[in-house]
């Protein structure tokens, strides 16, 4: 999905993610919510499909169905957190945080998600990747995000009303797998609170 478009946001130890903030104290500087504003019609049944071409075949419509689902339930976030509607940004913060939620069996409550949209607002206004993106692929980095990241949570919270301890391992796979392929770090490094998203220091 990302294609390497918020890759790296942790060149190195000492980068304070999606701030701007290094080892060498540069300034923080807010992002524009209309830099990081999709354009453009609907895309969601297209978007979900192309998602649901990851699972086998005879998976694929129910898998289509529960995308969109989980994008409608992500509309309804972006209305209860008063986010900007069709904001890049939250939906990649939806992403990293629904991964995150299912890795480690916790919740991110909402100051905290608020946070990490604030600051993925900065790393996406800063992306000369992002910049370059079509229109259709800003919506679909936007559709795809809100997507994948409701559905982890949505099902993380499923589970801990209904545990099955095969699935969950499965679950926890797949969730290391999204966290790793967008931060392009070891997932059990990132810890998201109430000032957003910090790497740890990785354990000798």
């Amino acid at each position: 999905m990302y294609e390497g478009l918020i890759l790296p946001l942790f060149p190195n130890a000492t980068t304070v993610p999606f701030t701007g903030q290094s080892g060498s104290g540069t300034g923080k500087r807010p992002g524009a919510i209309g830099s990081t504003q999709v354009q453009g019609g609907s895309r969601v049944e297209e978007s979900a499909r192309q998602l649901a071409q990851a699972v086998p075949v005879e998976q694929r419509e129910r898998t289509r169905q529960a995308y969109v689902q989980a994008f409608e339930v992500y509309r309804q976030l972006e209305r209860k957190l008063g986010l900007p509607a069709g904001d890049a940004a939250g939906a990649v913060a939806a992403y990293i945080a629904g991964n995150y939620m299912a890795l480690h069996g916790v919740e991110v409550p909402d100051p905290h998600f608020l946070q990490l949209a604030r600051q993925m607002r900065v790393a996406l206004d800063k992306s000369p990747d992002f910049r370059r993106l079509s229109p259709s692929g800003r919506r679909r980095l936007y559709e795809q995000s809100a997507m994948v990241g409701t559905f982890m949570a949505v099902t993380h919270l499923s589970l801990q009303k209904n545990p099955q301890p095969a699935v969950e391992q499965n679950f926890r796979n797949a969730a290391r797998a999204h966290l790793q392929a967008a931060l392009n770090t070891a997932p059990d490094r990132v810890l998201i609170d109430g000032s957003g998203l910090h790497l740890q220091e990785q354990s000798r």
